[in-house]
């Protein structure tokens, strides 16, 4: 049997995979910077790689691949930095931990699925949700007793509901996407608000809608 003829990277990639790369880039500067609102950045360039690669036709399994490698790190592991970060506590980072690695199982599942609908709350959406929500625990709740306690609380329910069985819409509607839209230009502002409210109504949602 003849070798199969191995590809360089230049010759592979794709217009949408420079916008993946944009997304890891951004991930990494909010960790950097210890700033949410380079995810908030990320999730833009995470949504116009896969519309960018289906309106050219250029879905390809590589782009699918280094796709999720950037979704672990811009939705996975800067998310769980900032909330250990901010809160700093034991349970904190016990909460991080569980989040991250069921991020990480909940890539590696999407990756093995052909659904119309995603399966278990999507990495960035549950990254949009904990990172909203301490936003908001940091902005109203300055010295309340057990904040720690709440957000990871929150964020291994988040986790949790990434390796569930719940289905979730890809594709949202023309006017919710431009709401989203605003209120995403809100939170890059310091205004999370709408941006959260927008993530927990997306969460419950898919929790309850059957």
């Amino acid at each position: 049997m003849g070798r199969s003829k191995v590809l360089e990277i230049r010759e592979i990639i794709t217009i949408s995979d420079y916008l993946t790369l944009i997304n890891i880039v951004l991930g990494m500067l909010g960790l950097i910077f210890q700033d949410f609102r380079y995810i908030y950045l990320a999730l833009v360039f995470d949504a116009l790689d896969g519309y960018i690669a289906r309106k050219t036709n250029t879905v390809t399994d590589f782009g699918a691949q280094l796709d999720s490698i950037c979704d672990i790190v811009s939705f996975g592991v800067a998310p769980a930095y900032l909330l250990y970060h901010y809160f700093g506590s034991i349970w904190c980072l016990v909460a991080s931990v569980i989040y991250l690695l069921c991020g990480a199982l909940r890539l590696a599942r999407f990756n093995t699925l052909d659904v119309r609908d995603f399966l278990g709350l999507p990495i960035p959406a549950g990254a949009l949700l904990l990172s909203t929500s301490c936003e908001i625990l940091l902005k109203y709740a300055v010295g309340l007793s057990h904040g720690d306690v709440i957000i990871s609380v929150l964020a291994i329910l988040t986790g949790l509901l990434m390796i569930s069985d719940k289905t979730y819409p890809k594709y949202p509607g023309r006017w919710a996407l431009i709401i989203f839209g605003i209120f995403l230009i809100l939170a890059l502002f310091n205004i999370p608000e709408g941006l959260f409210i927008s993530a927990l109504a997306y969460t419950m949602y898919g929790l309850f809608k059957g």
